[in-house]
């Protein structure tokens, strides 16, 4: 089979727009999920039984009923609970295919068997709903799960913008998101482990997916025709890639076309940037990329700048906050926010402990919060050990191949001369700060820290500044 890859950004958009004339349901509003749900007045109606079409099985002795086709013409409705007086009991991939109309749909407690291509083809639907006496499925904001929400099953097409996948969810089920057209963004806890076939083809609008750290699975067609899909980063944690994972359409011809204009991005040595070498993908398009680890909930991560994190294996990331009561006392400055995390790895439940120093990144403080003030430090319980931070890094960052308990706090005082990161003493961390303002190296500085660092009032800081605040700090002099 002959490969080839055409980036073409105009038949994206074509395809794209396409998509997206779509007629829209009227019957939505912004829900508190961040997702669309069905607000309507009307109410759903318990479905004919003549709309469907099923069988009765076994056939020797028929005891429930597979339904094969619906062809009614109400958009919201009731899935009676028999059908030819037996229970309905399966689904089929195509009972709704091609049901454009249809916004709502309650499954029967007797239903036993569905999966995501049964709606796969409802464009505009918006909710699914089940009989709360089901003991297979569970629903939560229209989104169809198995009973113990450990895997996403169907996820309605009319939904748009941004999901985040719950905790809960270890796979991600075949056809789950395929065909929604107005998805833009997902996001993913670690605890997803596979992408099953087809999860998110057709996807037009999304542009945005970051996959688990932990995803081993990435099947047939998982994110094919995601032709909105600009940059991918496989994570080095995968050990099966199936055929056209990644596919972005195919020619008339058998060709290949894969639309991640902005490049595929994979560790290297890891099975993924195997796979996506082998597919004729090569620089600028595939790049490669450090490791990492994060937690979603903190914004914590793990950054592996040398390498030396296992890639055939899976890393568990474990960031638990702390309560700011159990670290407060220890600090031994001033600060206006602190937070604090227990951080570890795990692998096959035992701790791993790194061999290297890695970059230890803390990305969800407030965006009120004066980043360029930050500090980190590292405690074993009674004592805290300051990391050095750089003044001029953009990022709350440290590195160390310790983990454990970390403390960060920032603050946003900045009246004394000389103070320039407002933690209430004048150190040589202070003049080592002003001399990065005074190279044009600081470039998230508060104008108060800017004032602060002045200390000379030359209107602007200077080496001469940073000199004097360290004379300061030394007990050279007494005052600026």
């Amino acid at each position: 089979m002959k490969f080839s890859r055409i980036v073409s950004l105009a038949l994206t958009l074509t395809i794209a727009t396409l998509c997206l004339l779509s007629p829209q349901s009227s019957f939505a509003q912004e829900s508190s999920a961040g997702v669309l749900s069905v607000t309507t007045a009307d109410e759903p109606v318990i479905a004919d039984e003549n709309d469907f079409t099923y069988i009765a099985a076994p056939k020797k002795n028929p005891k429930w009923a597979l339904v094969t086709k619906y062809t009614g013409t109400d958009s919201k409705i009731i899935i009676p609970d028999t059908l030819g007086g037996f229970p309905v009991q399966v689904l089929s991939s195509e009972v709704f295919k091609e049901c454009n109309d249809l916004t709502y749909i309650r499954i029967p407690a007797s239903v036993t068997s569905v999966s995501g291509q049964t709606f796969a083809e409802c464009r505009n639907l918006l909710e699914i709903d089940i009989d709360p006496k089901n003991e297979y499925y569970v629903v939560e904001n229209g989104i169809l799960y198995n009973s113990d929400k450990t895997t996403l099953i169907a996820f309605p097409n009319g939904i748009g913008g941004e999901f985040t996948i719950p905790k809960s969810v270890i796979n991600i089920g075949s056809y789950a998101f395929s065909g929604a057209y107005k998805l833009t963004k997902v996001n993913m806890y670690n605890t997803v482990t596979a992408i099953s076939q087809s999860a998110f083809q057709g996807c037009f609008s999304l542009n945005e997916i970051r996959l688990s750290d932990n995803l081993a699975v990435l099947g047939k067609k998982a994110l094919a025709n995601c032709v909105d899909l600009r940059e991918l980063h496989l994570p080095a944690s995968l050990s099966i890639i199936a055929e056209d994972a990644i596919l972005g359409d195919m020619g008339s011809r058998n060709d290949k076309f894969y639309y991640f204009t902005d490049g595929v991005y994979c560790v290297p040595g890891s099975v993924a940037y195997k796979y996506v070498y082998d597919l004729g993908v090569r620089s600028p398009y595939l790049k490669t990329e450090t490791r990492t680890l994060t937690d979603i909930e903190t914004g914590v991560q793990i950054i592996d700048t040398e390498g030396t994190l296992p890639i055939d294996k899976t890393l568990y990331f474990n960031v638990t906050p702390v309560l700011t009561e159990e670290v407060a006392s220890l600090v031994p400055v001033r600060y206006n926010h602190i937070e604090s995390y227990d951080i570890s790895l795990t692998c096959n439940e035992q701790e791993y402990i790194p061999t290297e120093k890695l970059i230890i990144q803390f990305s969800g403080l407030p965006e009120d919060t004066v980043i360029s003030s930050a500090k980190i430090y590292r405690t074993n319980g009674t004592r805290v050990f300051e990391l050095i931070r750089s003044p001029h890094t953009p990022f709350v960052v440290a590195q160390s191949k310790n983990l454990g308990r970390y403390i960060v706090i920032t603050n946003n005082d900045f009246s004394k001369k000389g103070d320039v990161d407002g933690d209430g003493i004048i150190t040589s961390y202070d003049a080592r700060f002003a001399l990065c303002l005074a190279a044009g190296l600081v470039l998230d500085a508060h104008e108060e820290q800017i004032e602060t660092a002045d200390v000379n009032n030359q209107n602007g800081v200077t080496t001469e500044d940073s000199r004097n605040i360290l004379r300061y700090a030394a007990g050279i002099i007494d005052s600026f």
